[in-house]
């Protein structure tokens, strides 16, 4: 499944949250579970759940639902949010996959705010309230229950004019957003006049500024949870809602829609140049006879001798008895090779040869830094922007005990770290 946000109107952290409880009240019938779900995970953070609701409104003529959540006091620190997340996980009240998600999402923020303010504890400013905490965790909790295998988007509206902030008037899009989007397609900044239309902040023709459509919440979503940007995919439609924005918009409905849709069987996908599909030769034997210690040492040695990869499959054999198939992938170039270090490394008498093809991402090894700690992560890349950046493990195991952090913490801190640093940067030529 497929959930694709229309961002023709901007985005926002409460319109994320009302739009995908509006997407799975369609599907579903009720959004109770899920509303209960985040209910939980506000309790698990010391946040009351009475203080936000979900309720039906207008934008513009369309029927949307708006999240709300009542003013107060909250966390002033992206750190006090980080705090109060590990301590619900502790706890065992929060989701693992829905901490690790709010981590990396404040430390992509809190990298903004750096940037944009300069060094030490990065605040919250304008968004000190509970909302963004509660925005973050709530978007969390419902991408995790939803479980889409693919986020897709529309490049984001900003808005224009100007918008108060803890530091005066600011013009929009603000700082940290485009801190947050950088390297991100956009669909520029707007007015009523016209949309995607925008001179010196008013409208184009003496239409009124759009204000800020974009928020910095908004834009931190969308740079942690969508893999790509472009129009509605083909498939099947599912369900669909929209979620309210707090104002309406001359012009315009002030709405962001979530749709859930089955891709299409055969959907055309694009290739970039240079990913063309390498030929590449599968070695297999199916083992009955042998220890686990010794197939384990068995695939050392074949990855040693520098196969592309080695893994092994349980397999059921003639008279029900338990085997092991060991799947060797390797060049074509190599097979003779490798066939000759299974059967002195086994106890085989015969190989299977199959041809097989694979495509590749563009890929690079950089560094980033984790309170001090240097660690190295491996960027993918597609079409120039960073799509996966998987942080080497015994090093973030190595940083986490020298800092005396969790594991997964500073996991997800050089992950959010690594996509801020490198979202603009283009793919590296190949050694």
């Amino acid at each position: 499944m497929i959930l694709y946000l229309d961002c023709s109107s901007g985005i926002a952290g409460d319109m994320v949250v009302a739009a995908l409880l509006a997407a799975a009240r369609d599907r579903d019938g009720d959004s109770a579970a899920l509303e209960a779900r985040i209910g939980a995970a506000l309790t698990s953070i010391g946040v009351d759940p009475q203080i936000v609701r979900a309720e039906a409104v207008s934008r513009g003529g369309f029927a949307a639902l708006r999240f709300d959540v009542v003013d107060g006091p909250g966390f002033d620190l992206f750190a006090d949010i980080d705090d109060a997340v590990r301590a619900g996980q502790h706890a065992g009240a929060l989701d693992p996959v829905v901490a690790a998600d709010v981590l990396a999402l404040t430390a992509r923020m809190a990298g903004a705010e750096r940037e944009v303010h300069g060094g030490g504890e990065p605040h919250l400013h304008e968004l000190a309230g509970v909302d963004t905490a509660v925005d973050l965790i709530a978007t969390a909790v419902l991408v995790r229950a939803l479980a889409p295998e693919r986020i897709v988007a529309s490049p984001p509206l900003l808005g224009s004019g100007t918008v108060a902030s803890e530091h005066g008037l600011m013009p929009v899009p603000p700082p940290a957003v485009l801190a947050l989007l950088r390297g991100l397609p956009t669909a520029g900044g707007g007015a009523a006049g016209g949309a995607g239309r925008s001179v010196g902040g008013a409208g184009a023709g003496g239409g009124e500024p759009l204000g800020e459509l974009t928020t910095p919440t908004g834009a931190a979503l969308l740079a942690h949870f969508v893999a790509d940007f472009g129009p509605l995919p083909a498939g099947r439609i599912l369900a669909a809602g929209c979620g309210a924005g707090t104002r309406e918009l001359p012009g315009r409905a002030n709405v962001l829609r979530a749709v859930l849709l089955e891709e299409a069987d055969g959907a055309p996908r694009v290739l970039a140049p240079g990913q063309m599909p390498e030929e590449l030769t599968l070695v297999e034997t199916t083992i009955d006879d042998m220890s686990a210690e010794l197939l384990a040492h068995a695939a050392d040695e074949l990855r040693a001798a520098g196969a592309l990869d080695v893994w092994l499959t349980p397999a059921t054999m003639k008279k029900g008895r338990p085997g092991t198939v060991v799947h060797v992938l390797a060049r074509s170039d190599q097979l003779a090779a490798f066939a000759e270090r299974l059967f002195i490394e086994t106890t085989t008498f015969g190989v299977r040869v199959l041809p097989v093809a694979r495509i590749v991402v563009d890929d690079r090894r950089e560094a980033v830094d984790v309170d001090g700690q240097a660690i190295g992560v491996r960027l993918a890349l597609v079409a120039g922007r960073v799509v996966t950046a998987s942080p080497e493990f015994e090093e973030c195991r190595r940083a986490a005990a020298a800092l005396g952090r969790p594991l997964k913490d500073v996991y997800a801190a050089a992950q959010a770290a690594a996509q801020t640093r490198f979202a603009a940067d283009a793919p590296a030529s190949p050694d």
